[in-house]
Order: C-alpha cells, then sequence, then structure tokens
C-alpha cells in the first residue's frame, strides 16, 4: 500500500513537472558565423566611405559574439563600438535616438547615461528576428550619419538568415 502510494505521488509530481517545461521559451541564438559576417561588411562598408571604424556585435545579454578593428583606428573606437552595440541593444532603438533623447535633456535619458556601458553617441543599431531583439552592431570611427550606414549594411547583409 505504501510503494503504491509512492508511485502516485511520483506520478502525480512528473505529471506536473511536464506541462512547466512545456512553456519553456525558444531563444534564438545570435551565431559567429552571422556576427562575423556583420562586422566584417560594417568595416569593409566604412573602408570603402574612407572611415577607419571599430565595430562590435553583441547578444541579448550583451555579450560580445564578434569584434573587429580597423586599420588606423582611433584607440578609443573599439570600446565605443562595443557601448553603441550594447545601448542599441538595452533599449531596443538606435543609439542616435538615445543621443537625440539625451540632447534634449531628457531626465530618463541624462540618468541611465550613467549606467554601465551605455553612451549617448550614435552608430549602434538594434537588430531582430521576427520582431525579437537579437542584438545590437555598433560601429565606431566615422560620423553618426556613415556609422550607422555601415552598421546598416552588416544587418543587410545577413538579413535572409535572421529569420
Amino acid at each position: 500500500m505504501k510503494t503504491t502510494a509512492c508511485l502516485s505521488v511520483a506520478a502525480l509530481m512528473c505529471a506536473a513537472i511536464i506541462p512547466a517545461q512545456a512553456q519553456l521559451p525558444v531563444e534564438k541564438v545570435l551565431t559567429f558565423e552571422v556576427a562575423s559576417t556583420m562586422a566584417r561588411v560594417a568595416v569593409e562598408t566604412c573602408v570603402e566611405a574612407g572611415a577607419d571604424v571599430s565595430v562590435h556585435v553583441v547578444n541579448i545579454h550583451g555579450e560580445t559574439i564578434a569584434a573587429f578593428r580597423g586599420d588606423n583606428t582611433r584607440p578609443y573606437t573599439f570600446e565605443n563600438s562595443y557601448e553603441k552595440a550594447y545601448t542599441a541593444m538595452a533599449f531596443r532603438r538606435p543609439s542616435a535616438d538615445y543621443q537625440a533623447e539625451y540632447a534634449e535633456g531628457t531626465a530618463t535619458r541624462v540618468q541611465q547615461a550613467d549606467f554601465p556601458n551605455i553612451v549617448a553617441i550614435g552608430g549602434g543599431l538594434p537588430f531582430y528576428v521576427d520582431g525579437v531583439i537579437l542584438g545590437g552592431i555598433g560601429v565606431s570611427g566615422g560620423n553618426n550619419q556613415t556609422n550607422n550606414g555601415c552598421g546598416q549594411a552588416g544587418i543587410d547583409a545577413v538579413a535572409d538568415q535572421l529569420r
């Protein structure tokens, strides 16, 4: 009788666990291959435009998946490109939008600028898969327009893989 009761309790516990496992979300993962293609295309596009840049591509956790430092870049561009990618990913919007709100003196944005890895400078773009944030790309070394264009070229180069 005691064995039957224990088996019944064990079966109920297993039945309760199975639905919980079925409810776990499925997360898309940014691969090195995709991230490195994005970064390489962004650097190459900027070089063609006459800008020496560094590029970072981060995942949804802010972890660097690919980072390229182009030839002749200034020393600060490498860290700056990471912060732009992180800012775009964290706020799910271009870092230029964050920059504009910061420049307008938006109190929340001014306070958030003190957070680690946040920068109020354009050149960071978020990218998505099926409307869900997958990461951010940050480009540093050119002007905002050039940096954004190079970052978008990197995203466009892998658009067919971001599905």
